[in-house]
């Protein structure tokens, strides 16, 4: 089964304790310092909406786009009171394709990891990069190597009321790759449970493969930080968060 697509339904209940809000704060600080407003933002890999409804409700305009078209259905419930309504795309951010450029992009929670080629990794910068007004801004966080390492062969259960799901990690070092399976448990209306498998696969890079990328899109690195908050980054970091800007 494609990656979020059962999983869709229980996202947000697996995922409240996720620090949405740092991730908007750490955004709305970047675009302030830019020398000319930020109006529109894409979201890439926007899931079911959790930042884009955020960063909407802090008055930007916002285009939304995603690969699960079961996650973006729970994105347009969740955003549809905001005053500007999000446009949302399913579109796969290596063919990303817009109406028009943008003064900015995002793109949250190792989203950037599920790009597990390098080719691919640049074909969505570059795209990013296309629609990007000169001095638009870039934003996005990946894990990192020792991240996926601390995962690797663990596995866990979570219980919800009507759904569990059960995770088995794994990594491979020589690769760099990690691979997923995810187990979704969901009970029915019938109160019969149906079961859906999910695999998910992601790719550690490290910052300078990344750092290159960008620049070969034509994007300058601006800032690289260990948090949202800006720390610093260390040996022990688990988690990067890039600014780059377009020229």
């Amino acid at each position: 089964m494609i990656a979020y697509s059962a999983l869709a339904a229980v996202y947000d209940a697996l995922t409240g304790d996720v620090p949405y809000e740092q991730w908007a704060t750490f955004a709305q600080k970047a675009f302030s310092k830019r020398k000319t407003p930020v109006k529109l933002v894409l979201e890439l890999a926007c899931g079911t909406g959790s930042l884009t409804r955020l960063l909407g409700q802090a008055g930007y305009e916002m285009i939304a786009c995603d690969l699960s078209a079961d996650m973006l259905a729970v994105a347009r419930e969740k955003c549809g009171e905001l005053s500007c309504p999000p446009v949302f795309l399913c579109q796969d951010m290596c063919q990303l394709d817009l109406y028009g450029t943008i003064d900015a992009a995002v793109c949250c929670l190792d989203s950037v990891n599920y790009l597990t080629e390098l080719r691919q990794l640049k074909q969505a910068f570059a795209r990013v990069s296309l629609f990007l007004e000169p001095g638009g801004l870039f934003l996005f966080d990946v894990k990192t190597s020792l991240a996926f390492e601390e995962m690797g062969g663990l596995s866990s259960v979570e219980e919800l009321e009507g759904a569990f799901c059960a995770w088995q990690y794994g990594y491979d070092r020589k690769s760099h790759r990690a691979q997923h399976q995810v187990d979704v448990f969901l009970q029915e209306e019938d109160g019969t449970w149906s079961r859906n498998t999910e695999w998910h696969e992601q790719r550690a890079y490290t910052r300078e493969q990344l750092e290159q990328a960008l620049q070969q899109a034509g994007l300058r690195v601006r800032h690289v930080y260990g948090s949202p908050g800006g720390q610093r980054v260390g040996e022990q970091t688990r988690r990067l968060f890039f600014v780059a800007e377009k020229p």
